[in-house]
Order: structure tokens, then sequence, then C-alpha cells
């Protein structure tokens, strides 16, 4: 089983390795991070797979939570959250920045926030760097419209 491993290691290093040889000269693309338009935002959440945004909040969990009534963690409980004005769920401590927003939350305003947070409301406390993939982003919106009592 060590032998399987280290095989396993060496044939990961050497892909790594030969990928950076293949350099032609041009810079690669960085993966995109914007927001889509509004109609491109639209088709992506009525084409999109809440089953593969619940595997997206797999990275949310350990902050937040969905079920009315549930818990407020690290960031605040997210049930009843579209429609919602920011920095109102009960019985969490926002941030000055948040309770000083106008932000009320809904399917694109949260697109935007989930593709970076820093960058959508800067000096928020929210510690995640976003999710890159605007089909991502929906899927997500899709699985918390699901779980969190919203009427899409």
């Amino acid at each position: 089983m060590l032998n399987s491993l280290r095989v396993c290691l060496a044939v990961l290093g050497l892909g790594v390795l030969l990928s950076a040889c293949a350099d032609d000269g041009a810079p690669a693309a960085p993966p995109s991070t914007a927001v889509v338009s509004p109609a491109e935002f639209q088709a992506l959440l009525a084409a999109a797979d809440p089953d593969k945004g619940q595997v997206l909040f797999l990275q949310c969990r350990a902050c937040h939570s969905l079920e009315a009534g549930g818990a407020n963690k690290v960031g605040p409980n997210l049930h009843g959250v579209f429609g919602r004005k920011a920095g109102l769920a009960p019985g969490y401590a926002y941030s000055e920045v948040i309770l000083q927003s106008s932000i009320v939350w809904s399917a694109a305003t949260l697109d935007e926030w989930l593709a970076r947070p820093s960058d959508f409301l800067p000096g928020n406390r929210m510690v995640f760097v976003g999710i890159r993939s605007p089909g991502d982003r929906a899927n997500l919106i899709a699985y918390l419209q699901r779980e969190t009592g919203a009427k899409p």
C-alpha cells in the first residue's frame, strides 16, 4: 500500500511538473469571478441543480445553519434570508458595515456576495474568499432557496 501511495504521488508530481513546462508564452486566463448580467444569472438559476448546490454548501456549513430556528454559528442562520435586510437575523452580532448597509438579500445580491464577499461589501467580517464559477453560485443559491423556505 505504501508503494502504491508513492507511485500516485510521483505521477501527480510529474503531471504538475509537465504542466509547468508546457508554457507557450501566453498568460493563462484567470478563472472568472465576474458577476454575470441579470439575464445570464436568471438563466443560470433557472437551470441550476440544487443537489450540486448541496455539495457546495459543505464549505458553508461550518459557519451557517439553514433550518428554521437553527443556531447562529460563526455566521448567522440563513433560514428566511431571502427578502430580509442584511443584519437582521435574530440573535447574531453583525459587523457595523453590515448593519449600516442597505442590502436586501435576493438571489441576485447573494450571487454578487458569493462571488467575493470582501469586494461586494468591504470591511465585512466574512472570511470566505468566494466562489469563482457563476454556475456554482447559481447551484448554491438554488439549494439555499430550497432549504431556507424561500419562494423563488
